[in-house]
């Protein structure tokens, strides 16, 4: 392997997709690949979520140089959604072990793939909201997943289900009217809240797919609709305490750290709730540096392939990484 160049795995396993790319230690894009659910909690089956990331990884493998061959690979960052507790850290180790032995490796929480495509470094906090919501952070000697001590509601579905609970309180009159009552009515395809709450909740009902409505609270939370306005406020400010506390458990500086904000909902082309985390996080953590992922969180784990290789992730390696253009398919969610 010495007069073959130096190359990394970097992986990216999420609900909706797993992703992997192939790189150089100068950050080149060789190869990259696709499969389903990687999360051991989501996915159908953990023997599922395990196929999942193998597929993905060896599709970008076999896109790299020909073949699904982890010997010719230095290092591996596995970023896996569903990483929590030490006894799933166990779990992939023999799974990976078992699939691929004697290839150097690390793994992470996905929200660490985030937090290195946001701040090379490696350091700081990252928040990622999607469907569900992540908090993570990285000090100088240890990392922490928040994970399940996530005890307040977030992300998309929780933003959608906020908004049809408030729309049904409206409509009993012990909350504000809402223009989130008609949006509701005609995205859903009811007539009125009784016909839409009865639809959801009577014997063989079927509740709404509630992530589906978050796109609708951001909009009317743009234009000032006070009920939408404190449904992602308090959301922000939720988020704001978490990446707080983050510090706290893994000894960052309060006043000097940097938050990255990534996920589907955070990085929408409505800034509501980025603009309003923004906001919270000037409170929570006054000097921190907020910014908006520029890249993929797969070109994160691919630069954190790199850096536990190398040491560090150099700038120009970095802008390497962000500058290559996936089909749109391959990171769509």
């Amino acid at each position: 392997m010495s007069d073959e160049p130096a190359l990394v795995l970097g992986v990216d396993a999420g609900n909706s997709k797993t992703v992997a790319v192939v790189a150089d230690l100068t950050g080149r894009v060789l190869g990259f690949g696709r499969a389903g659910n990687g999360d051991i909690y989501g996915a159908v089956t953990e023997r599922a979520a395990v196929d999942a990331v193998v597929a993905a990884a060896d599709a970008a493998m076999t896109a790299a140089y020909g073949r699904a061959d982890h010997t010719r690979l230095w290092h591996a960052a596995f970023c896996l959604a569903g990483l929590d507790w030490v006894s799933d850290h166990e779990f992939w180790s023999a799974r990976l072990d078992d699939r691929y032995p004697g290839l150097s490796r690390t793994l992470h929480n996905d929200g660490f793939a985030l937090l290195r495509a946001g701040e090379p470094g490696g350091l700081g906090v990252a928040l990622s909201v999607g469907t569900g919501g992540a908090v993570v952070a990285r000090g100088p000697e240890r990392e922490w997943t928040a994970s399940f001590w996530l005890r307040d509601p977030l992300g998309g579905g929780e933003l959608g289900r906020a908004a049809f609970d408030a729309v049904v309180r409206a409509d009993l009159g012990i909350d504000p009217g809402t223009c989130l009552t008609q949006i509701l009515l005609t995205h859903l395809g009811y007539d009125d809240v009784t016909s839409m709450l009865e639809a959801g909740t009577r014997r063989g009902g079927l509740p709404p797919a509630y992530a589906g409505l978050a796109r609708d609270v951001l909009d009317a939370a743009r234009g000032g609709d006070e009920v939408a306005v404190r449904i992602v406020e308090g959301q922000a400010r939720s988020l704001a305490r978490y990446a707080r506390a983050a510090c706290a458990r893994v000894g960052l500086d309060h006043e000097a750290t940097t938050v990255v904000l990534g996920g589907s909902v955070l990085s929408s082309e409505n800034p509501a709730l980025r603009d309003a985390t923004v906001a919270a996080l000037a409170t929570e953590l006054p000097a921190a540096r907020a910014v908006l992922s520029p890249r993929s969180p797969v070109v994160g784990a691919a630069a954190e392939a790199i850096a536990e290789q190398r040491g560090s992730v150099p700038a120009e390696v970095a802008t390497r990484l962000a500058d290559h253009r996936f089909p749109p398919e391959f990171l769509l969610t």
